[in-house]
């Protein structure tokens, strides 16, 4: 598949068949994931798989933006004390958030790819989170990326036209021929 076919043909899924997503996918999403730059290549990323249907049914109540009944999330998570040992503060609480949106990124990109449906919730209780996946210290949960096969795909949203939003070399300077 192409990039930009993936890049434009993904959505965020809430509905999802009841079917499992096959570990050997799983493991692709993880290595795509992986595969995302890191700022110092800090590489400050856990990622925690989440299949038991009876803890992701815990996880969805402590979560609002946890829609549908996906049966498999991943729980990325942000490693603040390796970040803080190479990158100091700036490696803890900006690269680190970075670093993980960037792997969040290249794992739904994946899924798309695999045809596999994926939503990233931020809105979840950390500290619920946390207990439940045993999660210790220096360990923040970051995003949770849902995945299951796709039993609805909503339509693309609308997106400001470039020509509003792109400048050449400053502010206010528009950079010609965008459409739109």
């Amino acid at each position: 598949m192409d990039v930009f076919e993936a890049i434009k043909g993904r959505r965020s899924v809430r509905k999802y068949k009841k079917e499992p997503v096959d570990r050997e996918l799983v493991k692709k999403l993880l290595d795509a994931a992986h595969w995302a730059p890191s700022g110092g290549n800090i590489q400050p990323w856990l990622f925690i798989v989440i299949e038991d249907p009876k803890l992701l049914d815990v996880i969805r109540k402590v979560s609002p933006g946890y829609f549908g009944e996906a049966p498999l999330a991943i729980l990325v998570c942000s490693n603040k004390e390796k970040a803080y040992k190479v990158g100091g503060t700036l490696g803890r609480d900006y690269l680190t958030i970075c670093d993980c949106a960037m792997a969040v990124q290249n794992m739904l990109l994946a899924a798309y790819a695999l045809g596999l449906g994926t939503c990233v919730v931020k809105s979840f209780s950390h500290t619920a989170v946390k207990e439940l996946l045993a999660i210790p210290d220096g360990i923040e949960p970051e995003l949770l990326v849902i995945v299951g096969h796709p039993d609805q795909v909503p339509k693309p949203p609308p997106k400001v036209p470039l020509s509003e939003i792109v400048y050449l070399n400053k502010y206010g300077e528009k950079f010609p021929n965008l459409e739109g």
